[in-house]
């Protein structure tokens, strides 16, 4: 199953945004930009695996690098507290979970 990142997305926004509808009445192009760049990742994690060049704690790694830089430019973006931002992205990032993790192979998300 090859991952569509316009799917994954879709997907993330919808979840963060709807955890956020109270503090924020939608996201800033720069949130967006990052959960881009976290689905994107995600799809090339999955290329990376089929290539056999890239473990499991390799694509750990990354994805927590990149869901810092969503934290960060969310907490930048708006001045949302922490707990409000790791909602959004545990929301996000639940929305998907069960496609990637099948995708991939790995309990990732």
């Amino acid at each position: 199953m090859a991952l569509d990142i316009t799917t994954l997305l879709n997907a993330m926004i919808t979840a963060a945004q709807g955890s956020l509808s109270a503090s924020i009445p939608s996201l800033t192009q720069p949130a967006q930009a990052a959960f881009k760049a976290l689905a994107q990742n995600l799809v090339d994690i999955e290329q990376m695996k089929l290539d056999g060049t890239c473990t499991q704690e390799q694509a750990e790694l990354l994805i927590n690098m990149q869901k810092q830089a969503v934290q960060t430019v969310l907490l930048t973006e708006k001045g949302l507290a922490l707990l409000a931002v790791q909602n959004a992205i545990n929301a996000a990032l639940g929305a998907i979970a069960t496609t990637v993790n099948t995708a991939i192979g790995w309990a990732l998300l």
